[in-house]
């Protein structure tokens, strides 16, 4: 089926993670990125180009007969207007695992400190990430770009994306990149936020999954309310930036849901005091499947439900299923395992936990 993304696009990344089409496809290549985009990608343009159907691409196919919206939905609707080329128009990034953070729901592949607690890759401290050959071919085939989405890890710590950021400046690429950055916002690295600016529009898209301290939970050991700060701090930033929360909803999200909605009301205040915008984009998390709401027990499922009402995150009542079966103890093990492994007292965390479990 048509897919924008797949055909003016690709995903770079590292060694461990792979080459791709997309970040949502789990076909990944491990050619160099020439290769990737001028030979492993070219049938899969046709094919979506025409309208087909293509294995890689199961997992949007997936999300949308549950009424969930897919990244092919989204790229569809914001490559619309992208006109197609020789080399990529939109380039999704992901150069690094190096982060400061081990969220509950990521693995060794897309964070440095949960490599280290895994014991992978020991000989780098838990660190993958490309070569400069690699980030030599990236750059050759970014001179068309319109479209740059930097993911990680954490971004903001990654010292490849200012090599990459001063190829893009040296050779007048910026003022034609629309660019998003994905990250947990713990800190705010000043080298890396000075090239914003050089950019034709930069949206800023912070992961905040929960409210307090479950949020620190599940994306350990952030700091819910210096997270808060920095995003107020946003609101300083040029005009050419707009932010928006992005909210990956699992089971851990569902206890105190009603507070995140009003934490996210009163940012909205506080960005309209300021004249600024902040937007929010929200899916739910369907791996691990120990995490997913669809298999939370049904009475959480219902305090969940009659909890969104009337907030911004109604629209997902339509999409629990209330009557699916799960072993629930899977979500036990899986969450004590994480405690055991941190030395965590979950009720400190999530006091409402044991409520339902």
């Amino acid at each position: 089926m048509y897919c924008k993304q797949g055909i003016i696009g690709a995903q770079f990344s590292h060694p461990q993670r792979g080459h791709a089409m997309c970040c949502a496809t789990g076909e990944r290549f491990h050619d160099t990125p020439k290769v990737v985009w001028q030979d492993r990608l070219a049938p899969v343009r046709k094919l979506l180009s025409e309208n087909q159907k293509i294995a890689a691409c199961s997992s949007c196919y997936h999300q949308e007969e549950q009424k969930v919206i897919s990244f092919r939905q989204l790229y569809n609707k914001q490559f619309e207007k992208v006109s197609t080329g020789k080399l990529p128009r939109h380039l999704d990034l992901d150069l690094s695992n190096f982060c400061n953070l081990k969220c509950i729901m990521c693995d060794y592949t897309r964070s440095s400190t949960w490599a280290k607690e895994s014991g992978k890759f020991k000989d780098t401290k838990g660190v993958t990430e490309i070569n400069e050959s690699t980030l030599d071919q990236i750059c050759e085939l970014s001179h068309d770009l319109q479209h740059l989405t930097l993911q990680g890890g954490e971004p903001s710590m990654i010292p490849q994306y200012v090599t990459y950021f001063d190829y893009l400046k040296k050779n007048k690429i910026m003022p034609n990149v629309h660019l998003v950055v994905v990250t947990n916002l713990t800190n705010l690295k000043e080298k890396f936020y000075s090239y914003m600016p050089e950019f034709k529009s930069v949206n800023i898209s912070v992961s905040v999954d929960a409210y307090g301290e479950a949020n620190n939970f599940i994306r350990y050991p952030s700091n819910f309310e210096q997270v808060t700060k920095n995003i107020k701090e946003l609101v300083n930033q040029r005009n050419n930036m707009s932010v928006k929360v992005h909210s990956a909803l699992q089971i851990l999200s569902m206890f105190n849901i009603k507070d995140f909605a009003d934490w996210f009301v009163d940012l909205e205040r506080f960005y309209q005091s300021k004249k600024r915008y902040i937007g929010q984009y929200i899916q739910h998390v369907h791996e691990p499947e120990e995490l997913c709401i669809m298999n939370a027990p049904t009475n959480l499922k219902h305090h969940f439900v009659d909890q969104i009402r009337n907030t911004g995150f109604s629209a997902l009542a339509d999409s629990i299923n209330l009557d699916n079966e799960y072993d629930y103890s899977r979500t036990v093990n899986y969450v004590r395992k994480i405690c055991d492994v941190r030395r965590l007292q979950l009720e400190k965390y999530l006091p409402a936990f044991s409520n339902f479990y």
